[in-house]
């Protein structure tokens, strides 16, 4: 196996168009990082609020707490659960929403992990190519620190399948939206900060 870089960080989102939280350790299963984009703000009809309708839901905090997620919404009390996170989600943004919950993939929209590196954040040669890419916040699960050795980056990776702790990854495409590549999971375990990235 041929040494591709190391894991620098993780994050786990817990509710979609939310900030989310870095972690030193996820377990990651076909459905991408668990406990990642596993709610979502849902509006009366109970179809999806995104941050491309509502640009405010990326100041919300979300984070889990046995299980329920909890809101830090501006302006009101830190770590609301149920109703009363929900009311005040929905008188932040003058609207009346809930949020949802969905097992499995959740509510991923593409491939269930955004692997990204910091040498695509740092020299971002493709950012024209992003159509609403944040440079410095390119909201990936896995952040990774490249050997030098790694040519091409990590976009040089769709089609191969690389190996980050005991999971497997098999990068599949490039995001029209951002910074990096997308993968699925044919085989899930644990993934830790420090471990490394490994070529078949």
């Amino acid at each position: 196996m041929t040494m591709l870089g190391h894991v620098a960080e993780i994050w786990v989102f817990p509710v979609k168009s939310m900030s989310g939280a870095t972690v030193d350790s996820a377990e990651v299963d076909t459905g991408g990082l668990v406990g990642d984009r596993s709610w979502a703000v849902v509006d009366d009809t109970g179809a999806t609020v995104t941050a491309k309708q509502e640009p405010r839901l990326r100041e919300v905090r979300a984070g889990l707490v046995d299980g329920e997620v909890a809101l830090d919404v501006p302006g009101a009390e830190p770590g609301l659960v149920g109703d009363a996170a929900a009311a005040a989600l929905s008188g932040w943004l003058g609207r009346s929403v809930s949020l949802a919950h969905r097992e499995g993939t959740g509510f991923v929209d593409n491939a269930p992990v955004h692997v990204v590196s910091r040498t695509s954040i740092r020299d971002a040669t493709h950012a024209d190519e992003c159509d609403a890419c944040d440079i410095a916040a390119p909201r990936a699960n896995l952040v990774l620190e490249l050997d030098p050795s790694a040519t091409g980056g990590e976009r040089a990776w769709v089609g191969d399948t690389v190996t980050v702790g005991a999971a497997a990854l098999a990068v599949v495409r490039l995001p029209g939206h951002c910074l990096g590549v997308y993968a699925d999971v044919p085989r899930g375990g644990s993934i830790s900060v420090g471990d490394e990235v490994l070529s078949r």
